[in-house]
C-alpha cells in the first residue's frame, strides 16, 4: 500500500493513500488523527491477532469500523446507504476497503511515528 502524510495549514495531520485503500488515509485523518491511545489500541489488537489470542478484531469510530479476521483488514464506511437506487451498486464499491493485516500494521506504525 503506497501512502502519504502531510501537515495542512492548521498544522493537523492528513493521511492520504493510493486510490484502492484511500478510505484508509480518510479514517487515519479524520477518525484517529492524533488519538495515541486508540492506535496503541489497534496495534495491540493487531499483536493478539498475530499471536492467535484473539481470531477477530472489530474497532467502531465516527465514521468507520474497522475489521480484521483471518489476517484480512476491512474499512467500512457507516451508516452505508443511499437513496439513490440508481448509484447503488457504484455506492457500495466506494463504502468498502481492504489490505492485508501486515500492510496495514506498517501503515498504523508510519502514522504513529509521524503524529508524534
Amino acid at each position: 500500500m503506497d501512502f502519504q502524510f502531510r501537515t495542512d495549514m492548521l498544522g493537523e495531520p492528513s493521511a492520504k493513500c493510493d486510490i484502492e485503500c484511500e478510505a484508509f488515509g480518510d479514517w487515519l485523518s479524520n477518525d484517529l488523527g492524533t488519538d495515541r491511545e486508540s492506535i496503541n489500541i489497534v496495534l495491540d489488537a493487531i499483536e493478539n491477532l498475530l499471536c492467535r489470542n484473539i481470531p477477530d478484531y472489530q474497532f467502531i469510530c465516527k465514521e468507520y469500523t474497522l475489521t480484521i479476521e483471518d489476517d484480512e483488514v476491512i474499512l467500512t464506511l457507516n451508516h452505508n446507504e443511499t437513496s439513490h437506487k440508481e448509484f447503488a451498486e457504484d455506492y457500495d464499491q466506494e463504502m468498502q476497503a481492504g489490505c492485508g493485516l501486515a500492510d496495514f500494521k506498517h501503515l498504523l506504525q508510519e502514522w504513529k511515528a509521524f503524529i508524534r
